[in-house]
């Protein structure tokens, strides 16, 4: 049994060991994040990334093996944790359906910029087009189905009324709502200028014609959450 505190504990040289190469590894990824954004990603080298921490280049591609290693990492871990805090917040009431969607939404395009800027998620999008098999392809397109994953979260609360008066299955909005913002996002992302409030104002929009369409008028105006299970 390993002792706390120990040489073999998590207070011990392997638990410190373990922290400091946690640590050096946050720092290459935060340096990383600062300069592709700054100078873009092939205009980034390995050896600036290693120089802004103090650390050899080998060093880096030990951790991630080259560039687009960094950039899976930044993104996976970057979406984990932005998954993570979007659905911790409660689904709206308060204000018209169409309204809490262009939130929903934006939300997601802010929490994105968060994790890398602009011109990192172009290229991103450029590298997956270009070469679909790549590891970073596959790992993009993990992160897209993690978010569909979380919007079909974020939709499933609400008791969504149709027009047609068949049953709302929230995973097929979530993917309706999804194709008319992807454009949108794109279009952030392509533009150094577009703000969030005006991506906002795109989003909406796109969203406000298409949910006038699919969702009966007195639920659009009014969205209500599905009753709470009785308890057993």
């Amino acid at each position: 049994m390993a002792v706390a505190g120990g040489k073999n504990g998590t207070g011990g040289e392997g638990g410190l060991r373990d922290r400091k190469k946690l640590r050096r590894r946050e720092d290459i990824l935060n340096a990383a994040r600062l300069l592709f954004a700054e100078r873009g990603i092939d205009g980034t080298t390995m050896a600036e990334i290693a120089a802004a921490v103090q650390v050899s280049p080998p060093t880096v591609f030990n951790y991630f093996g080259n560039k687009d290693g960094i950039l899976i990492a930044l993104i996976t871990e970057g979406t984990r944790t932005a998954r993570t805090v979007h659905l911790q917040k409660p689904p709206r009431t308060d204000t018209d359906f169409a309204t809490v969607l262009t939130g929903i939404f934006t939300d997601v395009s802010g929490r994105t910029l968060d994790i890398a800027g602009k011109r990192v998620w172009r290229y991103a999008e450029a590298a997956a087009i270009r070469h679909p098999a790549a590891p970073l392809a596959c790992e993009y397109r993990i992160v897209e189905d993690s978010l569909h994953l979380s919007l079909t979260e974020r939709l499933a609360p609400y008791d969504m009324r149709l027009r047609s008066g068949g049953p709302a299955d929230p995973a097929q909005l979530a993917q309706v709502f999804y194709d008319a913002w992807n454009p949108c996002f794109f279009a952030l992302i392509c533009d150094d200028g577009c703000t969030l409030d005006q991506h906002r104002a795109d989003v909406d929009a796109r969203f406000r014609p298409l949910a006038g369409m699919i969702f009966e008028p007195g639920f659009l105006r009014q969205p209500v959450l599905k009753p709470n299970p009785e308890p057993s």
